[in-house]
């Protein structure tokens, strides 16, 4: 009994094609295998092309129309970027970058509050800076001469200001509108003496630069001002709208700050209201 043996054809010369106009499939034997080599037709290289081109054309078209939103903080900060982000979800008109670090302070080095700002401004853009910083600052600082400020002293007041003026320097000189956010009260009376020492500070600079000072003293309290951790979220349902430890909120009460924030924003609110 004789076998067939396998064609001798290694460089596929004497392939069949298949296919109709414009589009050609080669069907080939090597050994006892079988390969096929298709050849991508000219016309479906032209169309990719075009579509490729009109995808980048609309979306430059839809970069152009829409104002960056860029945030800078501490964990606080990182709950409004996460508010305004869900709030304006469905508006094209807006797009949320969030840069904040939840353990930033302006007490600490400055690799952790003013690179992060600096390194946005060298590599992106944005029209609005929203800022959020005090929740980690409770505590004494160095000053750029290694100087010991204790907290609430006059010195670490200078101290903090400066710091203070140097991110709303570097916002306003990269033509960002800054709105700057106030800290709440919290459930702690001591905490919210703190806070209410360094909205104090933050107002005061905000001011001498051009920027908003937003006060959120009392977005979400009772009706004599004071804390409450349950109130009505953003559809008129009361649920809980802070966090166990009374200083942060639940993700219902960062949406209502970040209502705050659109009010503020230039010319434009969520949804078109």
């Amino acid at each position: 009994m004789r076998f067939a043996s396998p064609p001798r054809n290694p460089q596929n010369r004497d392939a069949a094609y298949i296919g109709g106009p414009g589009e050609r499939v080669a069907v080939g034997g090597i050994g006892w295998h079988c390969r096929v080599v298709r050849r991508i037709p000219w016309a479906g290289i032209a169309a990719l092309v075009l579509l490729w081109c009109g995808i980048g054309a609309a979306s430059a078209e839809e970069d152009a129309g829409m104002r960056r939103v860029v945030v800078f903080g501490d964990s606080q900060a990182q709950g409004v970027a996460g508010g305004l982000q869900r709030v304006l979800l469905d508006d094209p008109r807006y797009k949320v970058v969030n840069r904040s670090h939840p353990g930033a302070a302006l007490v600490h080095s400055e690799t952790e509050w003013f690179a992060p700002i600096q390194s946005f401004i060298d590599r992106d853009k944005a029209e609005v800076a929203v800022v959020m910083f005090g929740a980690n600052d409770r505590l004494d600082l160095r000053d750029e001469d290694g100087k010991y400020l204790r907290f609430r002293s006059d010195d670490w007041r200078v101290g903090y200001s400066k710091r203070v003026d140097r991110i709303l320097a570097a916002l306003s000189g990269a033509h960002l509108k800054v709105i700057w956010c106030g800290n709440p009260i919290a459930r702690s009376p001591t905490y919210s003496a703190d806070m209410s020492y360094l909205n104090d500070i933050d107002a005061g600079e905000v001011s001498h630069f051009g920027g908003e000072f937003l006060p959120l003293w009392t977005v979400i309290a009772d009706n004599q001002g004071q804390f409450t951790a349950y109130g009505p979220d953003r559809s008129g349902v009361t649920e809980r709208l802070r966090n166990d430890d009374g200083i942060h909120f639940t993700a219902a009460g960062y949406e209502l700050i970040a209502e705050r924030v659109i009010s503020v924003l230039p010319s434009l609110q969520a949804n078109g209201r």
